[in-house]
């Protein structure tokens, strides 16, 4: 692909050139509704009248179906290529319109595969997943089959029903260009969108798509865009004016942002312990707790050894994609005065510390005499304990951090531990 180079001549002489705003690599896998009136070209001449770019290459023999693709060493080939930013799979035309336990059958199962091989080569990359649309006068050929696909309304259904499935299964885009084509017809029906056959698109048709596609991957509107590959003055605005709506009347059903990591998260507090949870717990997690702390479980429990305002940074990820937040929690813990008044006078030990549910309590100095026992938190709440062979059960204690106050004879101390 060759890009112009812009240049301009003042006095004394200056070079400038003009850099794309944005720079995508983009695999087609399809067939004929996809090198028909070239589509890769119609939308990276798309991009080029914005300053952007995009390099592509594609692999669409005639008729070919998703599980046609899985077994193409072309297709293996340029998949395992990697570093595509998006992947586009078109699947044959009239394959994803048949019964939905058909294509659930014969079909899903392979545009899982060739996303899941996406994934695994081009880990970063997006899968994007080409809608087509209903033949102009509906499936001739298949109508005796199975009904619903005797109209152009009733096999478009059925398509955005199988590619929203689709999408759906593999957490992909879905590009509605077969949706932007029903809105034509429904807005322009004599803007004829198809070739002789009833279903090849017209360069009408291609462009409508490209338009879709271009908002798509390039993530902009296609409003002003003045690139027209041949289609009359009065169509271009019409047709680019479809695409935009489509595309941005349902984003969500497109699944555009939809997958994308969102730092979102609630916080309970109960005293020092703060509990946190957040809105996509299957995707990858690292939280920062503002002491030196830090977990990567989606949704942690922490506990704060002291009083004071912490920030807390939280950053989610998913597949190349991050998202991070902060935000501040203030721990305050009434003083305990007496706490400092005394002093490990028997050089006792607690462990482990932090413990789970039971503490062991050893003396430098074993004797017989009575031990007693007393627990109290941060609020100076206390907690009765269960004490055997100096063997503390702290199993139903909530976590956090504790004080253990030990009187043995006439010496006493306290101890401080921690509940997980």
């Amino acid at each position: 692909m060759k890009f112009k180079l812009l240049l301009s001549f003042l006095l004394p002489i200056t070079l400038v050139a003009q850099i794309p705003s944005k720079k995508i690599r983009v695999l087609f896998v399809g067939n004929s509704y996809t090198y028909v009136n070239n589509l890769p070209l119609l939308i990276s001449n798309l991009g080029l009248a914005t300053g952007d770019s995009m390099y592509y290459d594609s692999s669409a023999p005639g008729g070919y179906t998703f599980f046609n693709h899985t077994t193409d060493v072309n297709t293996l080939a340029k998949i395992s290529v990697g570093n595509w930013d998006y992947v586009v799979l078109q699947a044959q035309s009239q394959e994803p319109s048949f019964s939905p336990t058909q294509v659930s059958s014969q079909t899903l199962p392979f545009a899982v595969k060739l996303d899941t091989l996406i994934k695994h080569y081009n880990p970063c990359a997006t899968t994007v997943f080409y809608e087509t649309w209903g033949r102009k006068n509906g499936d001739v050929s298949n109508c005796q089959f199975y009904p619903p696909v005797c109209t152009y309304l009733g096999m478009q259904n059925r398509l955005k029903a199988s590619y929203k499935l689709f999408a759906d299964s593999c957490r992909a885009l879905m590009a509605p260009a077969g949706e932007a084509f029903r809105l034509s017809i429904a807005t322009q029906p004599t803007l004829n969108l198809y070739q002789a056959d009833d279903s090849h698109p017209s360069l009408e048709g291609s462009f409508l798509t490209a338009a879709v596609f271009y908002e798509m991957l390039f993530k902009k509107s296609v409003l002003s865009n003045t690139y027209n590959p041949g289609v009359a003055v009065g169509s271009h605005s019409f047709l680019l004016q479809t695409a935009h709506s489509t595309v941005h009347d349902s984003l969500l059903v497109w699944n555009m942002g939809k997958f994308n990591p969102v730092s979102s998260f609630s916080l309970t507090q109960q005293v020092n312990v703060c509990q946190f949870q957040s809105q996509q717990p299957h995707y990858s997690h690292k939280w920062y707790f503002g002491d030196g702390n830090t977990s990567t479980l989606a949704n942690p429990s922490h506990s704060y050894a002291a009083s004071g305002n912490y920030t807390i940074s939280h950053v989610v990820s998913y597949r190349c994609k991050k998202d991070s937040s902060t935000s501040m929690v203030t721990i305050s813990t009434p003083v305990i005065s007496y706490i400092n008044s005394f002093e490990n006078v028997e050089k006792l030990n607690l462990f482990p510390n932090p413990c789970s549910n039971e503490l062991n309590l050893s003396f430098s100095e074993p004797d017989k005499k009575q031990v007693y026992l007393k627990a109290f938190n941060v609020m100076g709440e206390t907690f009765s304990l269960k004490v055997s062979n100096n063997k503390i059960n702290v199993a139903h204690l909530n976590s956090g951090v504790y004080f253990l106050e030990i009187t043995r004879g006439n010496k006493k101390s306290v101890l401080r531990f921690v509940k997980e």
